[in-house]
């Protein structure tokens, strides 16, 4: 479970929010109990979600039908709000693995275990339908085991949301690994039966440790279920009859979950006596550890609320930070923003096993036995026996002499590390020598000195930087900064909650939910123009209104627009039909641009088609131009190089394994692609492949390179820094987290954001190693 930030509520209805359990499909799901004690899991809906009205009518009926599902291996419905500004549905928390970790941890299951839990699941499957409702997602992370049977969680809820506009948008409606295949058709339409094939699949994968359809990505796992043979690998003999039954593609023929529980009854309970429940006797003892391990967690108190810490001034004296961990130590600083970290080689972490160090209290350094730090006028010295150290006056916090800050300012730059008190957002913007943050608001950090500048007083959603200020929404709110102390210029109120924000030209252009285009002047935020008919399908950064050269570009109503920056007058509206296109990329004269699975040059002043190169599969990311060529890659992984001038494929490479659509970068002639846990790198004239490098595990945004490196962060907590000529390891900084975002790679220096809540700056060349002066 992870705490709460200050974006999450702390009641939700009757109920007081105790933390983030996760996320799915629908919303973001908290733990939370009631006045008596009682813990529940609530599921909140999605904002795109909660403004559709014919989702919420859709809600409130799958509430009032889920409520009257009863049966052992289901999780009770206790309370719902389909009314409320953010609709939301409690149900019985039950503190028990679920059948995707069970699987993950302990392997694939023993026949007779997943003959019991098969059944149990069939039982619950028979009082979801009885009520009416069809499950629609059943899949290994929607069953909870426990020692006593399986629980099928989130029935009912996938059925409001198939009807919505959002099932007319690409928005997929289940998980294609365990959906049937007249669901992967239409949603809409299914029955019970759909169920009993999402069951066999649920069969396969605990008898075996893979779904019978398993794709590199969610599209080709659509495209095997649609054409191919299940993958029964593995899978045991005395359960193959049963899931060729539940896996047939006629839904007709697929038994009934009361016919599956009859089938397995026998297998179960043949030699039993009708006396004490033995239920723990169909468990291995591995997954019996992990259920009562995760039975045996309990909920921490939420955090008391911390005071508002005060901002250093615009210019404060450098006081050189306690020494960090050095490169794949592990422990964390739990101190707040107010004190970066410089991090040294060989330098054991300033924080020991077990220690636990208050937000906002310094953090005792850890030192090897026998040495010290010596405290010269607030400065860190080298180590020094302790011995020595007792004649040392202790540090005072008067201001340092001048000579010592101007000695401090002259010293070699040195890595760190900045410590926020919540999530840091997205990636790394820099500029003029500040690293811009978003961890609920914007925070202005010193690239020198690791030291915090400035930070908002509000929340931002959406940030930009240009002209030395910064521009931030806080939602309904726009507001922009003096980049060098952070003073306020102007505040507007928009028309609609901003999603994005681009500024260029001395203009902001805000995208805003509903199809809106807002115009302001950067200087007083005065109203230049706006629109209304922008597109309201994908209402994200990537898909919004941008300013390229000396206009801005938007697409709505099957339409993109190429609109005149200053006046907002017409030039050229080109249609595209319902795919939305990619964000424009503009190169001499030319506006290049992805939409469905075409690539299209058109003239910048007139809109007009120079080419257009059709690609097999859908691109979803905007191409990389250059004189070179034009470069891109599909949602497959296929990497395309096209000539510039005539849209004609010069080559095209298959990478596999491809999980996204991370766009292609283009760094000193080597092109580069993460497909998956892998980097590759292509010849950007003749696509030969120069290497490929493989994480731990999958790759978390996409490559940054400069200066003959390559920068790849990592959901295996590191961030890994390459040599783009021979792909080869040049050194890796474990975090205490997840990395998120793309790294920025600028002036010699690499920024990350970490799950660990800390924001890196670190030596590109030597990580946290430092040059010598």
């Amino acid at each position: 479970m992870d705490q709460l930030t200050a974006h999450d509520p702390r009641r939700i209805g009757p109920f007081e929010v105790l933390g983030r359990l996760g996320a799915g499909g629908m919303g973001l799901v908290y733990l939370a109990r009631s006045a008596a004690g009682r813990r529940v899991a609530i599921k909140t809906v999605r904002g795109e979600l909660a403004e559709d009205q014919l989702f919420r009518v859709r809600f409130a009926r799958e509430i009032a039908a889920a409520r009257t599902v009863s049966g052992f291996y289901t999780a009770a419905v206790v309370d719902a709000d389909a009314d409320a500004a953010v609709p939301w549905l409690a149900t019985a928390y039950i503190p028990a693995p679920s059948l995707e970790d069970l699987v993950t941890e302990c392997g694939p299951l023993p026949v007779a275990t997943v003959r019991w839990l098969i059944a149990g699941i069939a039982e619950a499957l028979q009082s979801i339908h009885a009520a009416g409702l069809v499950h629609r997602d059943l899949k290994p992370s929607n069953v909870l085991v426990t020692e006593d049977g399986p629980r099928v969680i989130d029935f009912g809820i996938a059925a409001g949301v198939s009807h919505t506009r959002l099932t007319m948008t690409n928005v997929a409606v289940g998980t294609p690994a365990y959906m049937s295949p007249e669901q992967a058709r239409d949603s809409r339409g299914v029955t019970g039966a759909s169920d009993v094939f999402s069951l066999g699949s649920l069969l396969v994968f605990s008898a075996t440790g893979h779904a019978p359809y398993h794709g590199a990505n969610p599209v080709e796992t659509v495209f095997m279920l649609l054409r191919e043979s299940p993958d029964l690998s593995g899978l045991p003999q005395d359960l193959a009859p049963l899931v060729k039954a539940c896996l047939r593609p006629a839904p007709e023929r697929r038994p009934s979950p009361a016919q599956i529980a009859a089938e397995l009854g026998p297998h179960l309970y043949a030699s039993g006596d009708g006396g004490e429940d033995d239920s723990r006797e169909w468990l291995p003892p591995s997954a019996l550890a992990l259920i009562d391990a995760k039975r045996g967690r309990r909920t921490p108190p939420p955090p008391p609320a911390q005071a508002p810490i005060p901002d250093p001034g615009p210019a404060p004296t450098p006081v050189p930070a306690p020494v960090a961990a050095p490169v794949g130590a592990t422990g964390v600083d739990p101190r707040t923003e107010a004190a970066p970290k410089v991090l040294l080689p060989g330098v054991p972490s300033p924080i020991g096993p077990g220690v636990r160090v208050p937000a906002g209290e310094p953090a005792p350094p850890v030192m090897p036995p026998g040495t010290g730090w010596v405290r010269k006028g607030g400065a860190h010295a080298a180590p020094a026996p302790v011995a020595q150290q007792a004649a040392q006056p202790a540090a005072q916090p008067a201001a340092q002499p001048t000579h010592v800050a101007q000695a401090a300012q002259a010293a070699p730059w040195r890595p760190w590390r900045f410590r926020m008190s919540h999530d840091v957002w997205g990636s790394p913007v820099v500029a003029d020598g500040v690293l811009y943050v978003t961890s609920f608001e914007v925070h202005a950090l010193d690239i020198a000195s690791g030291r915090r500048r400035f930070r908002t007083g509000d929340v931002a959603w959406a940030l930009a930087v240009a002209d030395g200020r910064v521009h931030a929404a806080d939602g309904p709110n726009l507001f922009t900064l003096h980049a060098a102390d952070g003073s306020e210029r102007w505040r507007v109120a928009l028309d609609g909650w901003t999603y994005t924000l681009d500024a260029a030209g001395g203009a902001i252009v805000a995208g805003t939910r509903g199809g809106g285009v807002q115009v302001r002047s950067a200087i007083d935020g005065s109203e230049m123009w706006q629109a209304k008919d922008a597109q309201q399908d994908y209402e994200n950064s990537l898909s919004g209104p941008c300013v390229l050269g000396d206009s801005v570009y938007y697409y709505g109503g099957g339409r993109l627009r190429s609109v005149e920056l200053t006046s907002g007058q017409l030039q050229w509206a080109l249609p595209l039909g319902e795919d939305v296109p990619s964000r424009p990329v503009l190169h001499r004269g030319v506006v290049h641009v992805c939409n469905g699975t075409r690539v299209l040059a058109l003239d910048e002043a007139t809109g007009q088609e120079r080419w257009r190169f059709d690609a097999p599969v859908a691109l979803f990311t905007s191409p990389v131009v250059t004189e070179e060529g034009v470069f891109f890659a599909d949602y497959l992984g296929t990497v395309f190089a096209l000539d510039t001038a005539t849209g004609s494929l010069r080559w095209h490479v298959r990478t596999g394994g491809r999980q996204g659509a991370d766009p292609v970068v283009l760094a000193g002639g080597v092109l580069l692609v993460s497909s998956g846990d892998t980097v590759h790198a292509f010849d950007a004239r003749t696509g030969a492949e120069h290497w490929r490098y493989a994480a731990r595990a999958e790759l978390a945004g996409v490559p940054a390179s400069a200066d003959g490196l390559v920068h790849v962060g990592s959901r295996d907590h590191s961030l890994h820094t390459l040599d783009l000529a021979t792909g080869r390891l040049r050194w890796k900084l474990d975090t205490g987290g997840e990395i998120t975002g793309t790294p920025v790679a600028a002036d010699g220096k690499v920024f990350a954001f970490s799950k660990d809540h800390c924001v890196y700056a670190l030596d590109a060349a030597l990580g946290t190693a430092t040059k010598q002066p």
